[in-house]
């Protein structure tokens, strides 16, 4: 086992075209707090959710250098903590 570390692939530009369309329903957070009654416990979940919608971004973006699969798993838990967060104030 080696103690070199892997070297750092640089970011390419659709990735982070996509990481950043992947957090910006976080702009429609003023439109999930409207729909969410003040005192329902929903909202205490509305109230984290723009912290780990910036926490995953940035996790998405440093992890690509040397681990790009994390970044696809981090991506895929973003997108369905959106739709979570919709279906939660929102249900079907």
């Amino acid at each position: 086992m080696s103690t070199v570390p892997e070297p750092r692939r640089p970011l390419p530009w659709w990735m982070k075209t996509l990481v950043i369309a992947a957090m910006l329903p976080l702009v429609l957070l003023p439109q999930l707090i409207a729909a969410c009654p003040p005192s329902a416990p929903e909202m205490t979940f509305l109230r984290f959710y723009p912290v780990y919608v910036l926490a995953a971004g940035i996790c998405a973006w440093l992890s690509y250098g040397r681990r790009p699969e994390v970044t696809w798993i981090i991506l895929a838990l973003l997108i369905l903590t959106h739709a979570a967060m919709w279906l939660l104030v929102n249900p079907l």
